[in-house]
């Protein structure tokens, strides 16, 4: 079992992870975060999007695909993305059908 440490104080082991996030992606890609397990979880949520960024090469981008429950990712995601990844641009660019969104962030 591997522990991973994330900056955001967070220590979690590669079993608790899930299989998106562990390992690193070398073009853009889309971050499925809209499992049953962050419907009641935010704070997971955000701790593994800031990770899915971390683990996106520079100069590409991920789409953090949302759950539902927490409705529009930037009041929540916005200023977390902004303070770990001041270079990096976010936008929403869709809203699921399911309710879900789909936020984009660049690096």
């Amino acid at each position: 079992m591997t522990e991973t440490a994330t900056d955001t104080g967070a220590t979690a082991t590669d079993d608790d992870l899930p299989a998106f996030l562990t390992e690193e992606h070398a073009g853009s890609w889309s971050a499925n975060l809209e499992l049953d397990r962050y419907a009641d979880d935010r704070e997971s949520l955000v701790d593994h999007a800031l990770l899915a960024v971390e683990r996106t090469d520079p100069a590409h981008h991920v789409n953090l695909v949302t759950h539902p429950e927490h409705g529009d990712p930037e009041p929540y995601l916005g200023d977390r993305l902004r303070e770990r990844f001041p270079e990096a641009s976010a936008e929403v660019v869709d809203q699921c059908g399911c309710g879900g969104y789909v936020y984009r962030v660049e690096r």
